[in-house]
């Protein structure tokens, strides 16, 4: 490459910060390029390897952490095009993220996201399975079982759903939003008992939320 600080819109002088922020950027134009179905995509992509390169060559000389600023920059890109719904590119970016780095369950359990988000809630479950057996942590995670526990329901495992949610009730405490979605679980098995049983422990629960 001719001349990787022209690549990178910096000059020698820049420092750190203004190299991470420009490589940013740029990955942004440029995954924002990115369409289905578009003439500029292969361009965008040949942009996205040459930026990345330059980026490469310029932390090595410099003695920056390219390892770190690079699955930040893809990850954070990621969350932002889940929040705006682009789910194609979220989902691109969680791919490239457990390309780049494979060992990291946080890549694992945001394509987990990304997929329920997209309604495809079996592949999501792969990855939440795969994330839980990188690290035990997972498993006890009020957040991700919660969200586990959502696409299981999406799915129609209705009774892993139910299993889900009664190991977070008993880690976490009481909760009147687990309550009724164990009961719409319930509901789906045709389990009318059930239902009504965790629908009266929800309100039991607001009720008492009431007097305090």
């Amino acid at each position: 490459m001719k001349n990787i600080f022209k690549a990178l819109n910096i000059s020698k002088s820049s420092c750190e910060e203004e190299v991470n922020n420009s490589y940013f950027n740029l990955m942004k134009k440029n995954y924002d390029e990115i369409e289905e179905e578009s003439s500029v995509i292969s361009l965008a992509r040949k942009r996205i390897d040459k930026i990345d390169e330059a980026f490469k060559l310029i932390t090595d000389m410099e003695d920056y952490d390219y390892l770190e600023t690079k699955y930040e920059t893809l990850y954070t890109l990621a969350e932002e095009y889940k929040k705006h719904d682009s789910y194609n590119k979220a989902l691109l970016l969680s791919n490239e993220l457990i390309d780049f780095i494979p060992i990291f369950p946080d890549s694992y359990l945001l394509k987990a996201d990304i997929l329920a988000e997209m309604n495809r809630h079996n592949e999501a479950l792969k990855f939440f399975q795969i994330a839980e057996e990188m690290e035990d942590d997972i498993k006890d995670d009020q957040y991700v079982q919660y969200l586990k526990a959502q696409s299981q329901m999406g799915a129609d495992l209705f009774e892993d759903a139910i299993i889900t949610l009664k190991k977070i009730i008993k880690l976490y405490g009481e909760n009147p939003f687990f309550f009724y979605d164990i009961a719409c679980c319930y509901e789906n098995l045709g389990n009318k008992k059930m239902y009504n049983y965790y629908c009266e422990r929800r309100d039991k629960y607001w009720r008492g939320q009431e007097k305090n």
